[in-house]
Order: structure tokens, then C-alpha cells, then sequence
């Protein structure tokens, strides 16, 4: 088989992979948030939903450095009278380069639409509240703050009355998915930043940027989650050091 056969090969390969990774993703979006909705908004059922295209949708990324390994590069280096080292190396960093576009495609994607369920939770959760929290004196409707994760006193504007509003089991079991989401969704640009870093030395085999420049944006994205996290319960602030701390001794341990 000659350099070019193979190299047309590898390019259809490659364009099924993604056209099927396209496709995954494009069902899902119809699919998902329909399910959340039909099942009030429960988010375990979600979350199992989603890890089973997330699965799919990772392992055909990942099939594209298995084929190379197994197969491709094995084919390119048999061809002795054409083979040239600049276009194997092409034809390698073509592969790779793509799945790393699909592993950041997928990332992206994930953190859109769990912002986007988190933000209908909230919505939701916030709108049940307020039918049941109203003056303990005169019953006079009473609003739920944005923020309602926490207890809270607020006074009736009609009879002056302090009330303690209390969240509930629901809105303390909707803090974590959320404010993970959120926080996820403001960080995201740091997180792609971080990763493609990453990528550059995957792909020179070699630290073309250091461990300390590595960390730069992982530490950004770090602090855009945990900031975005206090603007949603500001009791957050009190740990943030000591959030950061740790989060950052992770991936510096890493």
C-alpha cells in the first residue's frame, strides 16, 4: 500500500471518529435536558445519564491514539521507499491533534450543560420555596433570596416580623451539583488554557513548558472556582485559602 493510500486511510478514520463524536453529542443535547425535566429535575439520574456518554463519547476520542499504536504507525513505518520522517510526524500530530480538539470539545460541552441543568435547578428549587416561605405571623408571602443555601432571617415589610428562613434537605442537596457547575462554567477558560499546555508537551514529547508555567493557569482556573463559589454563598470566603491550598498541592503532588 502506498504512503498516500494509507495517509487516505487514516484521514477517513479519522473523519468517522469525529462525525460519530459530533453525533453523540448532538443527541444529547435533545436528549438530556428532557430527562431532567421528566424526572423533576433529579439530579443522580443525570448524572448517570451523562457518565454513560461521557464514556462514549471519551472512548471514541481515545480510539484515535489506540488505532495509531496498534495499527498506523506501524503501516506509515513499513513503507521503506516512502517513508519520510516529516510526514510521519505530520500524519502522527494530525491524529493527536484532533483528539485533544475532541477531549477540549468534550470538556466544554460538559461543563455547558451541567451550568445549564444547575441553572434550571436553581430556578426551580428557588420557585418551590417561595410558595411555602411566608410570614410566620400575618402569612404574608415572603421572597427567597438568589443566595438561599443558607438559613437566613428576613423581616415581613408588613408586620415587622423577623422570620428564619431554612433551606430544607432539597435546596442543601441542589448546593453541591450547583455550585460545582457554576464554578466549572466560570473557570472554564483556564481549565482549556491548562490542558492545551499540557498537550504541547504530550506532543513534543518533551517539557517544552515548565512545571511552574503549567501551573499559572491551573491556579487561574482554580481561583475562578473557588471565587465564583463565595459569590454564590460567601460563607465560602472564610475557607478559601485553605481550599486554594489544597486544591493547588493536588495537582502540584501530580
Amino acid at each position: 500500500m502506498s504512503f498516500i493510500a494509507t495517509q487516505q486511510r487514516w484521514d477517513t478514520f479519522l473523519s468517522k471518529i469525529k462525525d460519530r463524536f459530533h453525533e453523540v453529542l448532538s443527541k444529547t443535547e435533545e436528549a438530556l435536558p428532557l430527562l431532567f425535566e421528566a424526572t423533576d429535575f433529579e439530579t443522580t439520574t443525570f448524572l448517570n445519564a451523562w457518565t454513560g456518554i461521557y464514556s462514549q463519547a471519551r472512548d471514541l476520542a481515545s480510539k484515535i491514539e489506540d488505532t495509531w499504536f496498534e495499527k498506523v504507525e506501524e503501516t506509515f513505518l513499513d513503507l521503506d521507499l516512502e517513508y519520510d520522517s516529516k510526514k510521519f510526524v505530520q500524519e502522527r500530530t494530525k491524529g493527536f491533534q484532533l483528539q485533544h480538539e475532541l477531549h477540549q470539545e468534550l470538556k466544554s460541552y460538559e461543563v455547558r450543560i451541567f451550568a445549564d441543568a444547575a441553572k434550571k435547578l436553581v430556578t426551580q428549587v428557588k420557585e418551590t420555596l417561595s410558595k411555602d416561605f411566608s410570614c410566620t405571623q400575618c402569612q404574608a408571602k415572603l421572597p427567597v433570596k438568589d443566595n438561599f443555601f443558607r438559613s437566613y432571617y428576613a423581616t415581613c415589610d408588613y408586620c415587622q416580623t423577623v422570620n428564619t428562613f431554612e433551606p430544607g434537605t432539597k435546596a442543601r442537596n441542589v448546593e453541591h451539583f450547583a455550585i460545582n457547575a457554576l464554578g466549572e462554567e466560570a473557570a472554564l477558560q483556564h481549565h482549556l488554557e491548562y490542558e492545551n499546555l499540557k498537550f504541547q508537551n504530550y506532543l513534543a514529547d518533551r517539557d517544552i513548558f515548565s512545571k511552574d508555567e503549567l501551573l499559572i493557569p491551573y491556579r487561574k482556573y482554580i481561583e475562578a472556582f473557588l471565587k465564583k463559589r463565595i459569590e454564590i454563598i460567601p460563607d465560602y470566603q472564610e475557607r478559601y485559602e485553605k481550599d486554594l491550598t489544597a486544591k493547588m498541592s493536588f495537582v502540584i503532588d501530580y
